[in-house]
């Protein structure tokens, strides 16, 4: 959901000239409450916790690369790790700050150019996260369902990364559009309130619904199906194994790492996956409950709209504790 957007709502009438001066007609302006404020101190402690989380685990994982023997590279898992990691600083980074900010300025001084720069940055660092877990999560269950496919296709892992950070700019790249500058003003002065949004940017209301459910499709529902499919993979060829050979249930006892490998790596998955669900559900229930219904601002209490929001800000905390568990 984005700031400030019941004032975007109100002034949709209003779309002749862009960038030009809106008559101040539709009732109070946004202003800083106290439930804001817990917000914005809220949001940069999560800030500060997962700027550690990760930078000291991205720091674990370099100085045990320094360790290994020369010419030995890190495992694909460390790999897929290590660009997650960076991910989830990268949104951590731009994301937190700009939302804690913006929350207390509530509206936007930086101009047109960082209205748009910092609006695809905040999408391209939500983006990249989640398909990065997408990579993690095909690259788990290829492992384990066609193990030899993988180990002979050594460039198959980079090509996933690398596709992962390319659409993650691609499919931030019309944020540099839509969003842009409106000015807000009495009938008789100057500009007197100024926000950055994506008014007028659609030409149709369905325009603008096509791309918000692009968008949430995108971050939310076809990764959370793909690492559902993985999952369910993952726990139908162990299942198997294990009923080829009962003896491999006894993993405790065996000598054999690989059953106990598999098992831990269907755990981190799965953790992966609730994370994800736990966290971004109540933000983008919030979100689509306000595309069908922007009256919802006036009936859901401001505390519990700020409470629900910040559950997005947990995942990037959680993530490093989980892969940190079981990777080292």
């Amino acid at each position: 959901m984005a700031n400030n957007a019941s004032l975007e709502q109100d002034q949709n009438p209003h779309c002749s000239a862009v960038n030009s001066s809106i008559p101040l007609t539709q009732g109070k302006l946004p202003t800083l409450t106290v439930s804001g404020k817990i917000r914005v101190t809220v949001t940069f402690f999560l800030f500060l916790l997962s700027t550690a989380f990760n930078a000291s685990f991205l720091l674990r994982l370099q100085k045990w690369a320094q360790k290994k023997k020369k010419g030995k590279k890190l495992s694909r898992m460390k790999v897929l790790l290590k660009h997650l990691t960076l991910a989830n600083l990268l949104e951590t980074l731009i994301v937190m700050p700009l939302d804690g900010m913006w929350n207390i300025t509530v509206q936007w001084y930086a101009g047109e150019f960082l209205c748009k720069v910092l609006s695809f940055l905040k999408l391209f660092s939500m983006y990249a996260p989640a398909f990065m877990m997408v990579v993690i999560s095909l690259d788990r269950s290829l492992a384990i369902t066609q193990p030899l496919a993988v180990q002979s296709n050594s460039k198959l892992e980079q090509s996933m990364i690398s596709l992962a950070w390319i659409l993650s700019i691609v499919f931030a790249g019309p944020q540099l559009y839509i969003f842009r500058m409106i000015y807000l003003a009495d009938s008789s002065g100057p500009a007197v309130f100024s926000q950055c949004v994506t008014h007028c940017s659609f030409p149709q209301w369905w325009h603008q619904a096509f791309y918000n459910f692009f968008t949430f499709g995108c971050l939310f529902i076809i990764p959370l199906l793909i690492m559902l499919i993985c999952n369910a993979k993952i726990i139908f060829a162990l299942t198997r194994v294990l009923h080829q050979d009962p003896r491999k249930l006894q993993l405790n006892q065996s000598k054999n790492n690989i059953p106990r490998a598999r098992l831990r790596t269907l755990r981190m998955t799965v953790a992966f996956a609730t994370s994800f669900v736990v966290c971004w559900t109540p933000y983008y229930v919030l979100g689509i409950w306000y595309w069908f219904d922007p009256e919802m601002l006036n009936r859901v209490s401001e505390p519990v709209n700020h409470f629900f929001f910040l559950f997005a800000f947990l995942n990037p905390c959680f993530d490093p504790l989980i892969y940190g568990y079981f990777s080292l």
